[in-house]
């Protein structure tokens, strides 16, 4: 049996306090390795932030110094939710996502989440939609995992 890998990176973006972003992300965990912060200027010379991990994210801890990360159904969710507070109006996160287990299942997916929605696109959907429009055929399917 394989292990599903994966690495997240997102773009560069802008929140409304850095100071307490930083705080929040200090409290994020991934699921095999840290969350990487990187932050910069913009060309206005505002800060913006982006963040990585090999592996996902698994969810928050209750405090910066607390060390447990009990994983449980809705952690991902609520790192999702604290994200949204975040983000400055106007702006928005792409977490890109590539993993694979083995050859068997190959993921490639972004989620995008502004400060008043979220969605996630996934690239085999996408690929299969794309394909189905490009031979007339709306019903056209295919296997993609094996």
């Amino acid at each position: 049996m394989a292990n599903y890998q994966c690495a997240i990176r997102t773009n560069y973006f802008h929140v409304k306090d850095p100071a307490v972003f930083r705080e929040f992300m200090a409290r994020v965990y991934g699921s095999e390795s840290s969350v990487e912060l990187w932050e910069q200027k913009d060309t206005c010379g505002q800060i913006v932030f982006g963040f990585g991990s090999y592996g996902g994210i698994s969810g928050l801890r209750d405090a910066a110094e607390d060390s447990s990360e009990t994983v449980s159904e809705t952690a991902y969710d609520e790192f999702i939710c604290g994200l949204q507070q975040h983000i400055r109006e106007g702006d928005a996160v792409i977490i890109l996502e590539t993993g694979q287990e083995k050859l068997r299942y190959l993921v490639g997916s972004a989620e995008i989440v502004t400060c008043t929605g979220y969605d996630h696109l996934d690239i085999s959907e996408l690929a299969c939609r794309h394909a189905a429009a490009m031979l007339d055929n709306p019903n056209w399917q295919t296997k993609l995992y094996y």
